[in-house]
């Protein structure tokens, strides 16, 4: 993966973790560990169905859900 990739995934993973925390009124430090400690972390990250082209909105709601 090159660096322009890694950086615009990183701001797409800052997005949801500030949805989240904002969803839930949880601090961003609580958003930031459901986000990397979620299974689905490792399905957007890797590659894996290009879950990274669905919207931010779409992978926190399903972040949140996977959490409940």
């Amino acid at each position: 993966m090159n660096k322009a990739t890694r950086i615009l995934q990183d701001m797409k993973y800052a997005r949801i973790i500030d949805l989240i925390a904002s969803k839930l009124r949880i601090p961003l430090e609580e958003a930031m560990n459901m986000l990397y400690s979620s299974p689905l972390f490792e399905i957007i990250d890797d590659g894996t169905a290009d879950l990274i082209c669905r919207s931010d909105i779409y992978l926190a709601d399903e972040i949140i859900r996977m959490n409940k």
